[in-house]
């Protein structure tokens, strides 16, 4: 109930902001997207993400966690290296669709630092890790921006 509640507040607050500047703005992820200028008070920290290079491991999608996902989701995958940096990868986006960062993985647990943000607040998303399947759930600011939960397979 609490999250219905803060998804539906953060949407009114989005709705609100984009009726005051013209739209509503891209309905998929559509690939990396560079910040325009933004006053260095908001601007978030800027890590230093790591090279994806090296081993790694692949989920690709398998199923929605709750309700169904656009092509985008069903033609998505994680891509995640051994020195800790990710990607997310759409197949049929316009611009590449990849969003990078860095994750921490304990006891099955991911947590994601993502190399993206949104002035409405940070990105956050959590995986969960159970043998060859990867549950991924982001944040409302995230799923405002047409991240959908899902659920991922390991891959070889």
């Amino acid at each position: 109930m609490t999250q219905t509640v803060i998804r539906c507040a953060a949407f009114m607050a989005l709705l609100v902001l984009s009726t005051g500047c013209g739209g509503l703005g891209p309905t998929s992820p559509s690939g990396r997207s560079e910040p325009t200028a933004v006053s260095a008070s908001t601007s978030p920290p800027q890590p230093n993400f790591l090279a994806l290079s090296g081993p790694s491991r692949i989920f690709t999608f398998d199923h929605a966690l709750t309700y169904g996902v656009g092509d985008y989701t069903k033609n998505s995958r994680f891509v995640f290296y051994d020195n800790g940096a990710f990607v997310l990868q759409f197949a049929i986006c316009k611009c590449g669709g990849e969003y990078r960062g860095r994750y921490t993985e304990a006891n099955g647990l991911i947590t994601f630092e993502w190399e993206g943000w949104s002035v409405a607040g940070p990105w956050g998303a959590t995986g969960t890790v159970q043998g060859d399947t990867l549950t991924v759930q982001y944040n409302p600011i995230m799923e405002l921006s047409d991240f959908e939960n899902a659920v991922y397979l390991r891959t070889q």
